[in-house]
């Protein structure tokens, strides 16, 4: 690659390339002057290919190439001698240098694929999101995890394969409820007929592959056949199994009367908005149909769809068809089909259809991908006008994009946890997911626990203003000016304390959602402070507070840690606490106190009903007004408060499950510092127990694999040593004892 930055003039050094472009199939790299790749193409001519970039044409209707010549300063260009490896080569290329101006997709490991491997003994229908390069067979990707669970469930539901994993099954004495309600062979304990079981995983791979007409007959054979032999248990199963999938073949629409599988791509654009619309047809029969919307494309709609086209067919779990039908052909499609039929291990016909039943697909291909962006730019719009009816009625001064609630759980005053979930415009923003184990309140006391839990969270954000350069200026404008923080007493635990939830999004349900682990660090402090406020836990939090008060050591710890966390921990333009006047006035008084008095928060009531049988609506409470806004259940302005309250309420609640679980399970030796997970682990396999560890000499703890003096040294600073607690008597006892015995002598 070409230093832009050599003595040489770039421009001449361009126009140098340019005329010595090779006629051959390759792929060229656009290369900016910083020296990044911004592009990546291939072509069937380099020559004609990259020259056309830089030709000036009035006519040339390509988004690309007004701002060609202000962003790229050099270029490099890769000779292949096929199509086919010009094509694989773009892949590599693209995936190792992630230009900017290339068609990206979300990234395969976010969508869900069904694994079905036919080399275990039992084989089981799974969902994955990563496909190993193993021998098993993978269908999907599924772009909806709803849609790949519905698939999943009606699987298990007909088809009665196992359900359990390897492990479950190795350790299984007996059938369990899945085998009862008749949904599993049981192959785990039961004598399963073998060749049953594998006519049930054929099935499978032909339903999800939807070649429906083929199952459909070979389940009719099946079903006649154990009628004829007088089995009608086995004639039941395949006569459910029928019925299920002749109610897949009613909803799918006849569209193309010849056998062969399809993929129908269709576009749409708006400037550089460009929505592409898949619809795959398996068997003449429309089966689904995915959407892409793409953003800033500046392509021509021929190298958008050769993009899409390397990002779609690049996962390995994509199933490839017989055809794909496009609007346009992408430079060098010879090519792309050849990787497409190396990729499926069968010829794939990579074309554009000029008449017949084909053309119709392709149009509504296309009039889906209208239709497709047309909704979704109306759902931007209604999202807008919600939005701002949100900050007319709470008076706020910005467009409340990004909200974050805060709800506390505990149980009976013990294992108090607080959560902050956030919303980007309208939808969970995970990634920006919190949980807090509070160590400061062990009595159940929910206003001093927002307090920690919120003094935590606004400290986070206030160092994340003051690490942001570009914003000092806006922050203080915005948020005032920003003393000291005052000593209420109920904010001292440091930062270090918090516990951040796993940033993976998942489109998936939510008991399959990920959500934050509770780190060992703070579950060890929560359950130590199990003992009254008075006692160790309190203590620790007073200390950290006047260090707070008087290094400022903590603002700078919370600063680098913010910067750690990139804009993770950004204050939200809209703040909510789960609760009435009084759950206010602490989110207040948590944020006044370390200077954030322009930050706006408000606190949400739940529906309740009076004593006198009044029935009392959603409020909302602002700051210095008595009485709350009620709102109506349809209020679009309820719709995103009670969303984000919902979602504090519910990650609350697990996370205080995760923390009491993870309490329980807790050995006393993990409490002791100094030992590592392996040395305890050695510990207990060896000695036996925890009462195993306390009976134990010096010498047999030391004889231990892995131990060594100064794990015994940090072991016997808790557990004192079995030979010192037995008090040695005192020297003239034992001589007074010893004449006793010589005089009984």
């Amino acid at each position: 690659m070409v230093n832009p930055s050599a003595k040489q003039d770039p421009e001449a050094l361009l126009a140098a390339k340019l005329a010595s472009l090779p006629t051959t199939p390759g792929c060229y790299l656009f290369i900016d002057k910083a020296g990044a790749v911004v592009y990546v193409g291939k072509a069937k001519s380099l020559r004609s290919r990259v020259r056309s970039y830089f030709q000036e044409s009035g006519s040339d209707a390509r988004y690309f190439i007004p701002i060609l010549r202000k962003i790229v300063a050099d270029l490099e260009t890769v000779v292949t001698a096929t199509e086919k490896e010009a094509a694989v080569l773009e892949n590599e290329l693209v995936k190792q240098h992630k230009p900017r101006f290339n068609v990206k997709l979300r990234d395969d490991k976010d969508f869900l694929c069904l694994k079905l491997d036919t080399q275990k003994a039992w084989p089981m229908l799974e969902t994955v999101r990563r496909p190993a390069p193993d021998k098993a067979r993978y269908f999907g990707p599924y772009h909806s995890a709803t849609s790949a669970r519905r698939t999943l469930h009606l699987v298990n539901k007909h088809f009665q394969l196992r359900t359990c994993s390897d492990t479950e099954m190795a350790s299984r004495r007996r059938p369990c409820l899945q085998y009862q309600i008749k949904r599993c062979l049981a192959p785990c304990v039961m004598d399963v007929d073998r060749e049953l079981y594998t006519e049930m995983v054929r099935s499978v791979a032909l339903f999800l592959e939807g070649r429906h007409d083929e199952l459909t007959g070979e389940l009719t054979t099946r079903m006649r056949d154990a009628s004829r032999e007088l089995e009608f248990e086995r004639a039941a199963i395949y006569r459910d199994q029928l019925r299920a999938v002749e109610a897949v073949r009613e909803a799918q629409r006849v569209v193309y009367v010849k056998d062969v599988d399809q993929d129908v791509v269709g576009i749409y654009r708006e400037g550089t908005l460009v929505e592409v619309e898949v619809i795959l047809v398996r068997r003449g029969r429309v089966t689904d149909t995915l959407s892409f919307s793409l953003r800033n494309m500046e392509l021509p709609d021929d190298e958008v769809l050769g993009g899409f086209l390397n990002e779609y067919y690049g996962v390995a779990s994509t199933t490839i068809p017989d055809e794909v039908l496009v609007p346009v052909l992408p430079d060098g499609a010879e090519g792309v089909a050849e990787w497409l039929g190396d990729r499926r291990g069968r010829k794939v016909a990579l074309f554009v259809p000029q008449r017949g039943p084909r053309v119709d697909l392709l149009k509504m291909a296309s009039e889906n991908a209208a239709h497709a962006f047309r909704e979704k730019q109306r759902s931007s719009d209604d999202l807008e006008a919600r939005l701002e009816e949100l900050r007319e009625r709470l008076r706020l001064p910005t467009l409340p994009r990004r909200i974050e609630c805060c709800d506390i759980s505990h149980l009976g005053g013990g294992d108090t946890v607080g959560s902050i979930v956030a919303l980007l415009d309208g939808q969970p923003d995970k990634k920006r997911y919190r949980s807090f184990n509070v160590k400061s309140v062990a009595d159940g006391d929910d206003y001093a626990a927002m307090y920690e839990v919120l003094s935590r969270r606004f400290r986070r954000g206030k160092a994340a203003r003051q690490a942001s350069p570009a914003s000092t200026a806006d922050s203080e404008a915005a948020l005032g000016a920003e003393g000291a923080p005052e000593s209420h007493g109920m904010e001292g635990v440091t930062e270090s304390d918090m516990m951040e939830s796993d940033p993976e999004e998942s489109d998936a349900p939510e008991s399959d959602v990920p959500e934050g682990d509770v780190a060992d660090e703070d579950i060890g402090l929560a359950t130590a402070s199990d003992a009254p406020p008075e006692t160790e836990g309190t203590q620790v939090s007073a200390d950290e507070e006047r260090e707070i008060a008087g290094s400022g050591g903590d603002a700078c710890d919370a600063s680098k840690s913010a910067e750690a966390g990139g804009g993770e921990w950004d204050l939200p333009d809209l703040f909510v606490v789960d609760g009435g006047r009084g759950q206010l006035q602490v989110a207040l008084s948590a944020a006044r106190d370390l200077g954030l008095h322009g930050l706006p928060i408000v606190g949400l009531a739940k529906e309740r009903e009076t004593q006198t049988g009044e029935k009392l609506v959603d409020r909302v409470y602002l700051p210095g007004q008595k009485n709350g806004i009620p709102l109506r259940s349809t209020s679009s302005a309820l719709f995103f408060l009670a969303r984000a309250r919902d979602e504090a309420h519910r990650f609350a609640n697990h996370a205080r499950k995760r923390l009491g679980k993870a309490r329980r399970l807790r050995s006393e030796i993990e409490d002791i510092p100094g030992l590592g997970s392996a040395v305890r682990t050695a510990l207990l396999r060896e000695l036996g127990s925890m009462e195993g560890v306390r009976r134990a000499t010096d010498a047999q703890i030391l004889a231990v694999t892995g131990v060594t003096k100064r794990h015994l040294s940090a072991l016997r600073k808790v557990i004192p040593s079995p030979e010192s607690s037995q008090p040695d008597a005192p020297a003239e006892d034992t001589g007074d004892l010893s004449k006793a015995r010589g005089l009984t002598r």
